[in-house]
């Protein structure tokens, strides 16, 4: 009898069982196994392998990307990237780091926001996006991508019409600063919070209220439970649980955008310069190791402009946009291209970068000026 029964394989086995073996495996190789058969791709496309994956406790990064208006359709293009799991890359040496292979680049088919998408005020919380008021207009519209289902819905709208405001979360709440461009509300304006838990909007008093709150001339990011914001030459703190502002120390670095690593705050100067915040010292120092990535980044030869850094699962993620000065006399297409970087702290409180992956995910007109947002999300 044993001779003649069939060999076991996974399609003989029962839709919930299988479906359970699928939720393990990383979204990374979806969109292959969707590819296996009708039966794969129909529970691979379920809403129900999310609750599945939930269940058995399969989490990891993703990296959300937003191009906006790089054709005739006004609508931002929404992109899930999702890389080769470290794991992979370590037990797989032959296979080049270089190859297209190690990502999953995959174009989202939902509705999304026909307006053009903050580059500062995106924010994830959980497995959702918040997309927060207007960047070519004030708006006061806060929309959601769930990145589960990568469906939208609304939230409730902020107090008041922003345009470019830059956003972040710390412990369950959105707090949002400036952003009004030519418009100005007046004092008391210009810092509010969105409760995640309570869904309802408060205004916050600021020092910098008496400003104009040009986006262009602020940083905010969020570190050992309080906001750390850049603005004109000095830094302040905000403590939530107080409500109370400081003055920190003025401005050393300018940095086009930060983000925090395991307690370690990390930022990205106008120059290209990787650099880490040593607290305790309060001043910013340079990553080591990452000539290779840093080398020619303002050469004649080839030019870069980094457009976002972020937390991804632990590693350093950057987003930049390339170009050489034969691309721009020919008016060819500019690469946005994304390198992971892992981090590592070694004697005397130095930081090391080891480049891991890089690669081009996009290419766009090289006239491209417009927004490009990303949001790393942690999701099931």
């Amino acid at each position: 009898m044993m001779e003649n029964s069939q060999p076991l394989s996974l399609s003989s086995l029962p839709d919930e069982i299988l479906e359970n073996c699928l939720a393990r495996i990383s979204k990374w190789k979806y969109p292959l196994l969707s590819l296996v058969s009708k039966r794969f791709h129909s529970l691979l496309s379920s809403p129900q392998i999310f609750t599945t994956r939930s269940h058995v406790g399969t989490t990891e990064p993703c990296l959300y990307i937003s191009v906006d208006s790089i054709d005739d359709d006004p609508s931002p293009k929404w992109y899930a990237l999702w890389m080769k799991p470290d794991d992979e890359i370590l037990t797989d040496k032959k296979i080049p780091s270089s190859l297209p292979h190690e990502y999953s680049l995959i174009p989202l088919h939902s509705s999304s926001p026909s307006l053009p998408v903050p580059h500062y005020s995106t924010v994830a919380v959980g497995s959702d996006i918040f997309v927060i008021g207007g960047v070519t207009a004030p708006s006061s519209s806060v929309r959601i991508l769930d990145c589960r289902s990568h469906t939208w819905r609304d939230a409730p709208s902020m107090t008041v019409a922003r345009q470019n405001a830059i956003s972040v979360l710390l412990e369950e709440k959105i707090y949002v600063m400036g952003g009004w461009g030519t418009y100005h509300p007046g004092p008391g304006y210009w810092f509010e919070v969105f409760d995640v838990k309570t869904q309802t909007w408060s205004v916050l008093p600021s020092p910098l209220d008496d400003h104009e709150g040009f986006w262009g001339r602020i940083a905010v990011n969020a570190f050992q439970g309080k906001l750390y914001v850049e603005a004109y030459t000095e830094e302040y703190t905000y403590e939530p649980k107080g409500g109370t502002w400081e003055v920190l120390r003025e401005v050393s670095y300018r940095m086009e955008d930060k983000c925090v690593i395991e307690n370690v705050m990390y930022g990205c100067t106008y120059l290209g310069d990787f650099m880490w915040f040593d607290y305790e010292g309060r001043v910013w120092r340079f990553i080591k190791g990452l000539t290779n990535l840093c080398k020619g980044w303002e050469s004649c030869n080839r030019r870069r402009k980094v457009l976002r850094i972020v937390n991804y699962g632990g590693k350093l993620v950057v987003v930049f946009m390339q170009w050489s000065d034969e691309d721009n006399k020919n008016n060819k297409e500019v690469e946005i291209r994304c390198a992971k970087i892992a981090l590592e702290k070694r004697f005397e409180g130095e930081i090391w970068g080891k480049t891991e992956w890089l690669n081009t995910l996009l290419r766009v007109p090289r006239w491209y000026n417009r927004c490009l947002s990303c949001v790393a999300v942690v999701s099931i």
